[in-house]
């Protein structure tokens, strides 16, 4: 059951909504197709040692993808929902074991009564990848492993959930998430291992609105993560764990042109796993966590919007947890109806514990596109992925990369 698709819980709420009445009678929605080609530079993310060790070759990129979604219930409706599949081929021309496929199950919508709101999306990600890993070495990057892990067979599922109730000044918001990862590798004592990890949170949040533009929050989180293990020599260690944080935030509009949301608060841990008492003695651990976003329109054509994370999360190679760090910002400038230019930029940082890694990495990509009709769309996009160590001690763990891609997208 944990890997079978979110998808098939979704039928028994859908159906009632379906056939409620006429209006919300299944529909087909947005239907999508879509085709790339590209060349990637650095397609595993090495360098020094471990170029010297897995290699670099790099690559030219062909990418398939199709979508489509099933509808019920109609804008302004109490109860809406959405089914949705999407499906994509990725090849390497000189990586075939980097070849995968991707199916996404998705299903989401709302449903109003009174002053009550409840929102849902749920997905499940099967990729149909190699379920050999490559060589492990100290000298890879984490994020380097990342892009390796994420072309490997695997279930990844994800579930958000709120419900909202408003009164005269204030609000209250009840939410639960899960993210679990199903890793289908296998386990060689020579490669990089995967150990499955999941999430499961739920919240309340009380705010009071001090006016149409400002809402202040506080609340509280609990949660639990789950870390397997990996069964080789010396690593039969998980650094499974509850916690609790507090949350305090404010979100509204400053301007008509500008929207803010903020949380953060202390986060309250403790490793009830089996940790390894060489490197880690302290069970308990408090720490930041945040989570914002922004939005601003300095003109009618331009959209800037960012976003910022900071939290605890388990390694995916076992054995060890990490403070996650992003910060990404985006630039959109629609020049005509039928030109528009996208630029973003973003840093992200993986602090691991009790393992020593300090992991930074950088993306830098503007694109452009071409509106070639009411269907289809023309996209031109250049990336640079940098990725380095920040720990004095140790030199390796860096590699640069350079991405390209045209693609033609088609919608109905």
């Amino acid at each position: 059951m944990k890997s079978a698709p979110l998808l098939l819980l979704a039928f028994p709420l859908l159906l009632p909504l379906s056939h409620a009445t006429e209006a919300s009678a299944l529909r087909l929605g947005e239907t999508t197709a879509q085709v790339r080609l590209g060349w990637d530079s650095n397609p595993i993310g090495t360098e020094g040692t471990s170029a010297a060790l897995l290699g670099d070759a790099e690559s030219f990129t062909t990418s398939v993808s199709a979508g489509f979604a099933l509808l019920a219930g109609r804008p302004g409706e109490a109860r809406t929902c959405k089914l949705a599949y999407a499906g994509e081929r990725q090849d390497f021309s000189h990586w075939s074991s980097e070849n995968f496929t991707t199916h996404r199950f998705a299903f989401a919508g709302q449903q109003s009564s009174g002053e009550w709101q409840t929102t849902w999306d749920a997905s499940s990600l099967f990729v149909d990848g190699s379920r050999s890993t490559l060589r492990s070495t100290a000298a890879a990057n984490a994020n380097a492993v990342a892009l390796w892990r994420e072309r490997r067979r695997q279930w990844q599922h994800r579930l958000k959930a709120q419900t909202q109730t408003t009164f005269a000044h204030g609000v209250v918001r009840g939410s639960i998430s899960w993210l679990d990862y199903d890793y289908r590798t296998d386990v060689d004592a020579a490669n990089v291992p995967f150990a499955n990890r999941s999430d499961l949170q739920a919240g309340l949040d009380v705010g009071w609105r001090q006016n149409a533009a400002s809402l202040w929050l506080v609340g509280a989180r609990t949660g639990r993560q789950v870390q397997a293990t990996v069964p080789l020599p010396n690593c039969d260690f998980d650094y499974s764990n509850r916690y609790q944080r507090l949350a305090f935030g404010w979100e509204g509009s400053p301007t008509p042109k500008l929207s803010i949301a903020l949380l953060a608060g202390p986060d309250f841990r403790h490793y009830s796993g089996r940790i390894d008492p060489r490197v880690f003695s302290d069970r308990d651990r408090t720490s930041l966590w945040c989570e914002g976003s922004f939005t601003a329109k300095p003109a009618a054509s331009v959209t800037l919007a960012g976003r910022l994370a900071r939290f605890e999360w388990l390694s995916s190679t076992g054995k060890s947890a990490y403070r996650d760090s992003c910060a990404e910002v985006s630039l959109t400038w629609a020049a005509s109806p039928a030109w528009s230019a996208r630029g973003t930029a973003k840093v992200h940082r993986c602090d691991y514990y009790p393992a020593v890694r300090d992991d930074w990495e950088s993306f830098f990509s503007v694109g452009v596109a071409r509106r070639l009709s009411a269907r289809a769309t023309f996209t031109l996009d250049l990336t640079r992925h940098r990725a380095w160590n920040n720990l004095r001690t140790f030199s390796e763990r860096a590699f640069g990369r350079w991405m390209c891609a045209a693609g033609l997208t088609w919608k109905n």
